[in-house]
């Protein structure tokens, strides 16, 4: 038996603010940054830590690396990267669902592993929406692997997860650590758990691979009742206009080739709308009605697919199944479908809408008008509407010409929850080439995670692929308050006395026990530590706890602390996970499908964890 350390009186003060900062996190009477500045606060109070490190989380290298990492991830949204992977995936995945499901697995897993897993889920969710438009497959056989083996690949390297990115700053806390041979033990490099996150992403897409049919859901039979002014499903419900977006190749022996859209939009039924046209290298969003359709070009139409289907086949059309062409200027971060009202104040009243020319004028494409309980679409019907006070129009353009038209007083824009950033698809290889820059760094130079990422942010900034405002509103400062805030608590466990005191208890309980019970414990410990605070928080009060373990009973402490911060990510069976979280709502999944699809793969994750640790260590 080991003797156990009294309870003194900094003991029991850490263990006060340890509950204290759980039962706020679990109720969320507070946001979880304000309970991390309570946490500092009580800690500067009771001079738990002494105040020249007490604001030392927020110059820490785990939060600079955390601010780099969510710049260069907003650089490569802005750039276009993720829609150009988006055409990518579709082109290989066709509109096969288990071969898409495969891929964006694999592409989550990865990303994920440099830009932390929900960093990736929001990057790719725009991208499985337009999936979704193009091939029909649910979001809800999509989101969750996508979600999964996104958490799963955080584990790839050191910068995937909040924990391992705080990892070797906990290390360095502990002083100076050795291994099972008495060694000075160093930090963890940017790929010490690249083999136990590979594992784990493989068995992941084996496991969705192999038993996705039987775990997700069949058909969505909750309705979405959160479906906003930019949705298609709205727009089919309020004017009859949706809502597929569909893609038709004009061959030469078609009988409407050569044709002004003028004469085709004749001959289409109310519910179509061609929004797009592609001829040569020029594509056209939204195309005016004097231009020509030559044999060749390619069509963007939207309007219910199987009307589309026989519209195609009626005049000789070649239709896609999927978007090719159109895949990244229909993107949701590109384009979309919104709504503006005509104001009692606007001059507009009175005019014909036909003699507005919104297209060539403001870049809009209006599709219908809704007046009173009425709604008009189609060519013949509001090609002559006048409008009065009070019309809604339902319109698809561009983003940029939607924020345009929100300047125009003349009309009052009903759709607010639309991108506002500025795209900057010139500088495309100018974010792949700076990410790529910032990972050499590491790897190659010897750099800390934190500048080498600081490089790629501020290189990217530089460049004009994201703007000083973009970046700013790039970083969530919930995240880095919260980080900062919890380093100091980690502090006061390892300086008080509170780890040696829970260690020893522990291994009181569990005298005897092999190294393999005590790294499972830890995991089971960490994996429900993770549900009730964040991973971060879980990873800062049981890193000391684990080091100490190990140093017990002369086991390497990196293997026990990583063993923590590894299993922290082991939050599948409910939506407590931020990755998990953000899609719940898009997915429409109820608690049980998280635990049909987690449950398993929670037992498959601590054991897999467990045997890789062991062997690497």
């Amino acid at each position: 038996m080991f003797g156990v350390p009294g309870l003194t009186p900094d003991i029991f003060l850490v263990l006060g603010i340890i509950i204290i900062t759980v039962i706020l996190f679990v109720t969320e009477i507070v946001r979880v940054d304000v309970v991390a500045c309570l946490v500092l606060v009580l800690l500067g109070l009771t001079k738990l830590v002494p105040s020249h490190i007490l604001f030392s989380g927020f110059s820490s290298d785990a939060v600079i690396a955390l601010i780099g990492v969510m710049i260069m991830c907003a650089g490569l949204e802005r750039s276009g990267v993720v829609a150009k992977m988006a055409h990518h995936i579709m082109r290989l995945g066709g509109s096969n669902e288990n071969r898409i499901r495969l891929l964006l697995m694999g592409v989550g897993g990865f990303f994920a592993g440099f830009l932390r897993s929900v960093g990736t889920v929001a990057l790719l969710l725009p991208v499985v929406m337009r999936i979704r438009h193009a091939t029909g497959i649910e979001k809800s056989r999509l989101l969750i692997p996508l979600s999964f083996c996104a958490i799963l690949g955080s584990t790839l390297t050191m910068l995937g997860t909040g924990p391992l990115i705080l990892l070797n700053s906990l290390l360095q806390n502990s002083g100076g650590l050795t291994d099972r041979f008495g060694q000075e033990t160093v930090g963890l490099g940017l790929f010490s758990v690249f083999p136990i996150g590979l594992t784990l992403l493989i068995l992941g897409m084996i496991y969705f691979g192999t038993l996705g049919n039987w775990l997700l859901p069949k058909v969505i039979t909750h309705t979405n009742r959160n479906s906003n002014g930019g949705s298609p499903l709205y727009f089919k419900r309020i004017y009859g206009i949706g809502a597929d977006f569909c893609e038709c190749r004009v061959p030469s022996t078609s009988s409407l080739a050569n044709n002004t859209l003028r004469q085709w939009e004749a001959l289409l039924p109310p519910e179509i709308a061609i929004i797009g046209i592609k001829m040569g290298n020029n594509i056209h969003i939204p195309p005016l009605r004097k231009t020509e359709i030559k044999e060749g070009s390619v069509l963007a139409m939207l309007g219910p697919r199987d009307e589309v289907q026989e519209f195609a086949k009626k005049y000789g059309l070649r239709m896609s199944p999927y978007l090719t062409v159109f895949s990244e200027r229909l993107n949701p971060t590109h384009a979309g479908l919104c709504e503006a009202v005509v104001p009692p104040s606007s001059q507009l009243v009175g005019t014909n809408l036909r003699d507005l020319h919104m297209r060539h004028q403001f870049g809009i494409h209006v599709l219908a008008v809704h007046r009173g309980d009425n709604v008009r679409r189609g060519k013949k019907e509001i090609g002559n509407l006048t409008l009065r006070s009070g019309d809604t129009l339902g319109m698809f353009c561009e983003w940029g010409a939607l924020f345009s038209l929100q300047k125009n007083p003349d009309f009052v824009v009903v759709t607010s929850d639309y991108p506002r950033q500025k795209m900057h698809t010139e500088k495309m290889w100018f974010a792949v080439f700076f990410f790529a820059l910032a990972i050499g760094l590491i790897v190659f130079a010897g750099l800390s995670v934190a500048v080498g990422l600081l490089v790629g942010a501020v290189c990217m900034i530089f460049s004009g692929v994201i703007s000083i405002d973009d970046a700013y509103e790039a970083v969530s400062w919930k995240t880095v308050f919260l980080l900062a805030g919890l380093i100091p608590l980690g502090i006061a466990v390892q300086t008080s006395g509170t780890s040696d005191w829970f260690g020893m208890h522990i291994l009181n309980v569990f005298s005897g026990s092999s190294e393999w019970v005590l790294l499972f414990l830890l995991g089971v410990l960490a994996s429900v530590c993770s549900l009730i605070l964040s991973n971060v928080g879980a990873t800062i009060v049981l890193v000391p706890l684990a080091v100490h373990l190990a140093q017990a009973i002369g086991a390497d402490p990196r293997a026990f602390a990583l063993m923590v911060a590894v299993a922290t990510s082991n939050s599948f069976v409910l939506p407590t996970h931020q990755a998990n979280a953000l899609i719940s709502l898009p997915g429409q999944y109820k608690i049980k499908d998280f635990i049909r699809a987690g449950g398993l793969m929670s037992i498959i994750y601590l054991i897999v964890v467990m045997l890789m640790i062991h062997w690497l260590f």
